[in-house]
């Protein structure tokens, strides 16, 4: 194989890989409907996503659908790719898990109920707990919390 011809075979396929990685998809607000209850996403506050490692993503209008739909396994947990979050702070925008501090207050109402409000700021996570009431949790809390609080 002549090396023009190799070099052009090697960017294709790099760009083959590249475009078969999972990514993001943005939600739609007004417009999808959330994978767990159905309703439309509305607020921007506290939308989320999973993403399956076939690049399928499921919406959520609130942190506590995305955790029961995840509890549920709806998706098997090894076809999971990524669950993907909004910082309160940031509306409209999604980060990986991994960035996540979780907030459950009781003064500060999510659209379905649990409160739940995510930040990637451990700082502005605390100041908020404080200043609505309520206090920080990991992922494996908030899945506890919606598990014993909503779907008992």
């Amino acid at each position: 194989m002549s090396r023009p011809l190799a070099s052009i075979s090697l960017v294709f396929m790099t760009l083959l890989l590249i475009s078969c990685e999972p990514s993001v998809q943005a939600i739609n607000y007004g417009q999808d409907g959330c994978s767990y209850c159905r309703m439309t996403i509305v607020e921007q506050h506290y939308g989320s996503e999973l993403l399956t490692s076939k690049g399928k993503a499921y919406k959520f209008d609130s942190i506590e659908c995305l955790a029961a739909f995840v509890i549920k396994e709806e998706v098997p947990t090894e076809k999971i790719h990524g669950l993907y979050f909004t910082d309160f702070e940031d509306a409209g925008n999604l980060y990986p898990l991994e960035e996540m501090i979780f907030v459950q207050a009781s003064k500060l109402k999510s659209p379905m109920g649990l409160n739940l409000s995510a930040y990637r700021n451990q700082k502005t996570a605390d100041d908020v707990a404080l200043l609505y009431f309520g206090e920080t949790k990991g992922w494996e809390q908030v899945q506890s919390f919606v598990e014993t609080s909503w779907l008992k």
